[in-house]
């Protein structure tokens, strides 16, 4: 299974009776999305709607057929939740809470590459294929169908960026919050070979941040002989040396991860490097022209 969404992923909501999982079940399935169960252990038999609540995911996947689980749990408890999710067989996975343990996170990326599952998370706004389904809490009217591929280190980037790109007419094929921890569960390389290989995406929009080394392989990627082309806007450019800006990862810890730095790198390997946000669009339609 790709991590791009369709309708077709019947997806199980760990914490399903908590008020983010009742919300996202509800406005999730409102988009259209698969909502088949939930889980909430000790509550059993209840339902949150039309939905099943089930104590175990084990349970709730032999019984409805669910195959992508969205977490909605504790921080502390996250880790246990995915590690039950990729047992029962879910091949997608996405966690938004942020404040899980470096460690719990780096277990479970382990344990999704051992067993073929994409993990996206922690600290995401989560994922959507416009017009089809969404696992998250991205605001839907942001976003409509096309063919840009959006990954987002930062969850209100993603937001303002597509919403700037569907006011000018331009869709997405999908929209990828990778999170803004230092270890993710998918990362911006791992995100970027699904959209190159994803046929409904032409053009790559990559939103990153200063800190950490995610710009590499989007270099690495757009240097590449049959790349699609790509588009790149990196926020921090004013941050002060030493401090961090929001995001675990966003701290400058070598030359190498400024803004400065990423800007010059990118600009480099055949990205349009968008030094404002409102450039954002004008840089997508000439992407967009340079595809067909």
């Amino acid at each position: 299974m790709s991590i791009l969404l369709d309708r077709n992923n019947r997806v199980v909501v760990m914490g399903i009776t908590g008020a983010m999982g009742t919300f996202f079940a509800e406005d999730s399935g409102a988009y259209g999305t698969q909502i088949v169960s939930g889980v909430s252990p000790g509550r059993a038999g209840l339902n949150v709607g039309k939905i099943p609540v089930f104590n175990n995911v084990k349970k709730a996947c032999s019984e409805t057929g669910a195959d992508t689980a969205m977490i909605f749990v504790p921080p502390q408890f996250v880790m246990g939740a995915a590690l039950e999710a990729i047992e029962s067989g879910c091949k997608l996975i996405v966690a938004t809470a942020d404040e899980i343990p470096v460690r719990d996170t780096i277990a479970i990326r382990q344990s999704a590459i051992r067993n073929g599952v994409n993990f996206v998370g922690p600290n995401s706004p989560g994922i959507i294929s416009p017009g089809k389904a969404k696992l998250g809490f991205m605001p839907s009217f942001c976003f409509k169908e096309g063919s840009v591929g959006v990954i987002s280190r930062s969850g209100s980037l993603s937001y303002e960026g597509s919403k700037r790109l569907t006011q000018a007419g331009i869709g997405q094929s999908s929209v990828i919050g990778i999170g803004g921890d230092p270890i993710k569960g998918t990362t911006a390389g791992e995100a970027i070979k699904l959209f190159h290989d994803d046929p409904e995406t032409d053009v790559i929009l990559y939103l990153g941040e200063i800190g950490g080394n995610e710009e590499v392989s989007i270099t690495n990627y757009a240097l590449s002989k049959d790349s699609k082309p790509v588009v790149a806007y990196i926020v921090g450019r004013m941050a002060p040396p030493g401090k961090k800006m929001g995001h675990a990862a966003a701290l400058i810890s070598s030359n190498a991860e400024s803004y400065q730095a990423k800007m010059e790198l990118l600009s480099r390997s055949n990205v349009l490097f968008a030094k404002e946000i409102s450039e954002i669009v004008g840089y997508v339609k000439q992407a967009l022209n340079l595809k067909n």
